[in-house]
């Protein structure tokens, strides 16, 4: 069944909604609230502006986001695809933008900036690719047509995009998300296995001729190849946490790490609330990737279960990058925590694809 777009109509939204992975989801937008008043005290008279105001740009996030969840989850299957249609060529139209007409910052060209407002654009790529490729897979299971060949073309100019960005942390991401679908969906292996020696001529090209993310692997593997500071810096910061924390505002290592409002959060949490908290905060992630894992695979809609899959992947994995990234786990990588981190693009990201899971999900449910 397909609900009007009319919000008037949709008088029963509470009760299609999944209601584990809303009240999940701001549950995390509190964490964030309370990280982000916390990093208020550590940033006070460090920039030209008020501290307050990260925290205030970080309600107006939550305010946004919150709006996106509420409207797309009343839209319907159709819309849904003409909105991530719509998205991923104005995403694509903007990084283009980014890179040829945009200053750089911090070595990368992939922000859109007016006045004081800054965008990543490659954030929309991430749900509008994941709905588009699942509609392209569906439709080339039923004809058996050119859309699959439409669907690595999309892949590559989205990546050729990221690595001259450069952004290669988001293009591994997005084609680990995107193999996760391919490989689901059965297709033939003669058509895989080139898709995956391609990446990895690619990973390798990319490991020899950009420096940063030669110097980020090879300082992994061997830390006396470079600096450690910010890694030595969250691994402290957990330490001193240990399983209660210190109390909010009264981190005093995590608090000279320079990402720690936004790649780093995780390690201020640590210090500040505590490994207890840290581990609740897990939790809460791990149960929206559970349900919607559950939820999936009740259903018989090949669009419903490849979008649901992709969009919990792209939605795990980015913080399972960003969590291993605070620990040490991995390399690291200038990735958000969603809903937590400050950063209104990954917010609106986040947001799109939370409302897309519970759009999703209502829609299976009112198939039945």
């Amino acid at each position: 069944m397909i609900n009007n777009l009319n919000p008037l109509k949709n008088y029963n939204w509470w009760s299609n909604i999944d209601k584990l992975i809303l009240i999940s989801t701001l549950l995390l937008l509190l964490f964030g609230v309370i990280s982000m008043s916390s990093i208020n005290q550590h940033f006070d008279g460090k920039f030209y502006f008020s501290a307050d105001l990260l925290l205030k740009k970080h309600l107006i996030f939550c305010i946004v986001g919150l709006v996106i969840i509420f409207v797309l989850s009343q839209f319907s299957l159709k819309h849904a695809i003409y909105f991530s249609l719509f998205i991923f060529v104005l995403s694509i139209v903007l990084c283009v933008a980014a890179i040829f007409f945009f200053p750089e910052t911090k070595g990368a060209n992939r922000w859109i900036k007016f006045y004081n407002l800054s965008f990543q654009p490659s954030e929309l790529l991430k749900p509008s690719f994941i709905v588009l490729s699942a509609v392209l897979l569906g439709r080339y299971k039923i004809k058996n047509d050119y859309s699959f060949f439409l669907n690595i073309l999309c892949l590559i100019v989205i990546s050729s995009l990221l690595i001259l960005q450069p952004d290669f942390g988001m293009f591994i991401l997005i084609f680990a998300v995107w193999l996760i679908q391919i490989l689901s969906s059965n297709i033939n292996l003669k058509i895989i296995i080139p898709i995956v020696l391609s990446f990895i001529l690619v990973f390798l090209l990319c490991f020899f001729t950009l420096e940063h993310v030669k110097f980020r692997i090879m300082n992994f593997f061997f830390s006396e190849v470079g600096d450690n500071y910010q890694i030595s810096k969250s691994l402290d910061s957990f330490e001193n946490g240990g399983l209660f924390g210190k109390g909010i505002g009264e981190g005093t290592i995590s608090k000279n790490l320079p990402d720690v409002h936004s790649d780093f959060i995780f390690a201020l949490i640590g210090e500040e609330l505590g490994g207890l908290f840290a581990i609740l905060i897990i939790a809460v992630y791990i149960a929206i990737y559970v349900r919607i894992h559950i939820i999936s695979q009740r259903s018989n809609n090949f669009f419903i279960v490849t979008s649901l899959t992709g969009l919990a992947n792209i939605f795990i994995f980015q913080v399972i990058i960003n969590i291993s990234s605070s620990l040490n786990i991995i390399p690291t990588k200038g990735m958000t925590l969603p809903f937590i981190s400050y950063g209104g693009s990954s917010f609106i990201s986040s947001s799109i694809i939370i409302g897309f899971i519970l759009l999703l999900i209502k829609e299976e449910k009112n198939a039945k």
